[in-house]
């Protein structure tokens, strides 16, 4: 089967396209014919070998085949499985369970995945998993949101941040949303209240407060996001360099010791499946949709990876397996 590997850390033109063996299901696995993945920037980090990646693996990467969202039909099952079958559209995050989306076969844990939710296609499938999943935990587990509430998205332009912003609005928040100057309108038909450029004003320069402030991408001190918190509000780093989220995560823990506010990271994984069901159920009901920049072959995973990393995509990138 072709697959993009990973031989070296290094940016995203180190990937390989090579034929390899196509996996086997163990036992509580099944095999997906993958139809079509997605990249998330964690699969950025991963290929360059943040310093956080290395510690599991200091000198090459520890898994072979690149990619975590994976959306396809289920090949062959894998003896202990009961509630998926051949034949079943399935998408699923395969971060915690050894990568390999970006290939024509995929082997992975029934628990890993779940049916398609009515009326999405592959590559919209594809767009959910690894940022929808994530995004729910924060938007419905730190903090009691509804009328009222008020919610800030810094990186609400991107792949995680799209979903973060309408699940907020599913909850009747007022949400604001804070990316670079490309992504506002983006923002704004996804039902942000406010868009704040970030290249031309300070989203902590204001006098409103948060409930909820949701970090995407942490460029700056968690002090800065904590001066627009309510007093009892909650803040969450998401993702970032391994320096800002080592000291995001000491100087948060501190800060949450002398006050009612809850300032930490938020720890997606792994993948409950309430948070699938959750998400499925608000993409039936129209409340939610992936939002896709756009699509690239299988051959192109390097120019998919380099505009994820490069911060120009608005939503989710896709990778498109197969059309079969």
């Amino acid at each position: 089967m072709r697959a993009i590997t990973q031989p070296r850390y290094g940016p995203p033109e180190a990937v390989k396209l090579r034929d390899v063996p196509r996996p086997e299901p163990k036992a509580g696995e099944v095999l997906v014919r993958v139809q079509a993945s997605s990249v998330n920037a964690a699969d950025c980090e991963t290929l360059r070998g943040f310093a956080l990646v290395r510690m599991a693996a200091p000198f090459r990467p520890k898994h072979r085949i690149v990619g975590s969202d994976v959306a396809g039909v289920v090949e062959k099952v894998g003896s202990d499985v009961t509630d998926l079958a051949l034949g079943d559209e399935v998408m699923g995050d395969l971060s915690e369970h050894g990568y390999g989306a970006f290939a024509e076969f995929a082997a992975a844990p029934a628990e890993a995945l779940c049916r398609l939710p009515a009326g999405l296609t592959m590559a919209e499938a594809a767009a959910v998993p690894s940022a929808a999943w994530v995004a729910i935990k924060g938007i419905r587990d730190h903090r009691e949101l509804g009328p009222g509430s008020h919610v800030l998205v810094n990186g609400g332009g991107g792949s995680m941040g799209t979903f973060a912003i309408q699940l907020a609005k599913a909850r009747g928040a007022h949400v604001t949303g804070v990316d670079s100057a490309g992504k506002l309108e983006l923002m704004r038909s996804l039902g942000a209240d406010e868009v704040v450029d970030y290249a031309t004003e300070d989203p902590t320069h204001t006098t409103s407060r948060y409930d909820l402030i949701l970090d995407v991408f942490a460029r700056r001190p968690v002090s800065d996001w904590q001066a627009i918190l309510a007093p009892v509000g909650a803040y969450l780093m998401v993702g970032g360099s391994t320096r800002r989220v080592l000291a995001g995560f000491a100087q948060g823990a501190r800060m949450s010791r002398s006050s009612e506010q809850d300032l930490g990271m938020l720890y997606g994984w792994p993948h409950s499946r309430q948070d699938m069901t959750d998400v499925n159920e608000l993409i039936e009901a129209g409340a939610v949709r992936p939002v896709i920049d756009r699509s690239y072959p299988l051959e192109e995973a390097a120019a998919a990876l380099r505009r994820v990393e490069d911060g120009l995509a608005l939503g989710k990138v896709v990778i498109a397996v197969s059309e079969s």
